[in-house]
């Protein structure tokens, strides 16, 4: 089998427009409705061939450089459905997506580990069978597969392609502290808030592509039915949202957290949130959608 010399892919961090939570359904998991919007913020990998018939596995983080992590186990799962057989790859993770921050960073790299090895291994395998074999790594993996804006149902997996929203500068906001475990999110969430918020408002916002009902929507009281987790962990980033609100800006929670966002039109404005981020102590990245 023929494989490239080298390849290099973009594993680009997600957030949540919206997101909505319902009751648990019958195999654990909460049914949820949430709007995904990729943003340039991303991990890298790299393939390129392995002396042995194996998958090596390297990380710029050593701390998630193991056999969980999910570019191993999407390695290998690419590997099974293959069944064929197939050339040593050694794959290298660069990141910068931070972990445990509502970002989608493991489904990301899961994702890009999918597409990059069926280029490399020249495999062939078409979207919808990537997209199957993405559920089985994780609910975000099937959005991180196709990009772009989409309505995600289900436990997130059930997938509905929407137009792409306006470009906007985006500051990603990370408090100090600990990161957020998405099942201990779930877990203490307030569940008289089951079903709100209503996404509907937001979804007509995109679809029509208006600026203004965008903003609109940034500014609702409740955009995120897991802002209202019960975690010690969450202080942090409230704390943070409650400064940065009090000097004129529309921070929301993207995911489980810890991580907020905000979104702008001009790049002076995003670039004056970025330095309001790192004077109240958070780690800020700028990026676009």
């Amino acid at each position: 089998m023929k494989v490239k010399a080298r390849l290099i892919v973009q594993a680009a961090a997600k957030i949540n427009l919206g997101l909505t939570v319902y009751d648990r359904r019958s195999d654990g998991f909460h049914e949820i409705k949430t709007i995904m919007q990729q943003v340039s913020l991303a991990d890298y990998l790299t393939f390129q061939s392995a002396e042995k018939n194996e998958i090596i596995f390297s990380c710029s983080d050593p701390l998630l450089e193991n056999s969980n992590n999910l570019v191993y186990r999407a390695a290998q799962l690419m590997a099974q459905r293959a069944d064929v057989a197939l050339p040593g790859v050694r794959i290298r993770l660069y990141k910068n997506i931070p972990v445990e921050a509502g970002l989608a960073g493991g489904s990301a790299d899961a994702a890009a580990t999918l597409k990059g090895l069926n280029d490399y291994w020249q495999l062939c395998f078409t979207m919808k069978e990537l997209l199957l074999i993405g559920a089985e790594l994780g609910s975000d993996v099937p959005f991180c597969l196709q990009g772009g804006t989409a309505l995600a149902e289900g436990r997130g997996e059930m997938i509905t392609k929407l137009p792409d929203i306006p470009f906007f500068w985006v500051v990603v906001a990370l408090p100090p502290g600990e990161g957020i475990s998405s099942a201990a999110a779930y877990q203490s969430f307030n569940r008289s808030y089951l079903g709100s918020p209503d996404l509907t408002i937001l979804v007509e916002a995109i679809r029509s592509g208006n600026r203004e009902a965008l903003h609109r929507w940034f500014s609702e009281p409740l955009t995120n039915t897991l802002e209202t987790v019960d975690l010690e962990q969450a202080r942090a980033y409230r704390a943070l949202a409650q400064d940065l609100r009090t000097i004129g800006f529309k921070p929301l929670l993207s995911g489980s957290g810890p991580t907020l966002f905000m979104f702008f039109d001009q790049l002076k404005e995003a670039r004056n949130a970025l330095i309001a981020v790192e004077q109240l102590k958070g780690k800020a990245f700028l990026c676009w959608t």
